[in-house]
């Protein structure tokens, strides 16, 4: 059989393009589990009463400083935030609430996990 009448057919074209489909699937799933960290993703969870206003991150090292600023995180709720950052450098968290208070602290300092998740309670 020729291969033009193969893909002629039907259940040959299908089955090509299904064995296409499952290696780009495949291939997409292997390259995003196996790449390497280069950041942390922490999480802020809000386990107060309060609503949180902001809050502040500072990090840097030697050659960069960084800051980043998030918003309004409800009781209950949590924000992940995406640091280029190498784990375990830590970094300094301000946390201001709507009645003034703050929060100051250095977090993760020694900790070389790259998901953590830092509860926050007024």
């Amino acid at each position: 059989m020729k291969i033009t009448d193969a893909l002629a057919m039907a259940s040959v074209r299908r089955a090509l393009f299904f064995g296409v489909l499952l290696a780009l699937l495949v291939g997409g799933a292997v390259g995003r589990f196996t790449s390497p960290v280069t950041g942390l993703e922490v999480t802020f969870y809000n386990a107060g009463d309060l609503m949180i206003e902001s809050i502040s991150l500072d990090f840097g090292s030697a050659d960069t400083q960084s800051s980043i600023q998030a918003f309004r995180i409800p009781p209950g709720k949590a924000r992940t935030l995406v640091l280029n950052h190498a784990p375990g450098m830590g970094f300094n968290v301000q946390v201001n609430y709507p009645d003034g208070r703050k929060q100051e602290f250095c977090a993760l300092r020694g900790d070389m996990q790259v998901k953590p998740r830092i509860i926050l309670k007024l």
